[in-house]
């Protein structure tokens, strides 16, 4: 049986020892940058600077907060009008000024989560090569923006829940600019010169992270399910019954 079968489930107010465990690499997050183009070129701007933390709240009368809280600093461009919607969730924020990170595991589920300096947000799950379970239209994000001079600023919290199991690869990337001349920017670019356009579902491009800075080891098992969010992999992690099976080896044959 495959260990992505279930979702760990977290009862309401229920606290254990991942939640709290003194952890030094839990404790010092990660510290990255981006400093190139989606094709290995220099930025002609000051990097994009991140941190990324585990942040655990305990909460009355409701589920206790388990997420990946995000900070980073980067240039505000505003060299193209924001969405017209009121901020919050925005589809098709990417054809905006944006940043983004993708969190991926070997079985190519990935999680990806856009926000833009003008309070918007998107965010999607993948089972597979842009094969996208949600159209984002309902997943809430903590965002909040700053902005100092011609530099923006951002804290964000991404729910535990969010992730998919065993996430074992990462990415961010960074896009503005109008549409005439848009810039896309990597923190794991592509330096091999075998694409000849951006695409960021290439996991093959992520870098590996190390897991343990961001997320208790006990919570990257499996996708968690908690009260507030539910199982929001359960298309991927529920067990199929042997028609379905059955249907997808017919169709897998078939091409």
């Amino acid at each position: 049986m495959s260990d992505f079968s279930f979702a760990q489930v977290a009862p309401l107010n229920d606290e254990n020892e991942w939640d709290t465990m003194p952890n030094k690499f839990l404790q010092e997050g990660i510290n990255t940058e981006i400093v190139t183009t989606w094709d290995n070129q220099p930025l002609d701007h000051k990097p994009i600077r991140i941190h990324m933390k585990w942040h655990f709240e305990r909460m009355q009368g409701k589920p206790h907060k388990r997420a990946v809280k995000i900070e980073f600093e980067a240039p505000l461009f505003d060299d193209e009008p924001p969405p017209g919607d009121f901020p919050g969730i925005c589809p098709g924020l990417w054809n905006y000024e944006v940043v983004e990170f993708f969190f991926a595991n070997d079985k190519k589920q990935y999680l990806e989560v856009e926000v833009g300096p003008h309070g918007h947000w998107l965010v999607l799950l993948f089972k597979g090569y842009r094969d996208c379970i949600n159209d984002g239209k309902e997943i809430e994000l903590e965002v909040e923006n700053i902005f100092d001079g011609d530099s923006w600023r951002c804290k964000l919290e991404i729910p535990l829940a969010y992730f998919p199991g065993k996430v074992t690869r990462f990415n961010a990337y960074a896009i503005h600019g109008p549409e005439s001349d848009r810039q896309y920017e990597a923190l794991y670019p592509v330096k091999d010169g075998s694409l000849t356009e951006p695409d960021f579902h290439r996991l093959e491009y992520f870098g590996r992270v190390d897991t343990k800075r961001i997320l208790p080891e006990g919570y990257n098992r499996q996708p968690f399910n908690d009260l507030k969010y539910g199982d929001m992999w359960e298309e991927v992690t529920k067990p199929k019954d042997p028609e379905q099976l059955q249907q997808e080896q017919a169709e897998t044959s078939e091409t």
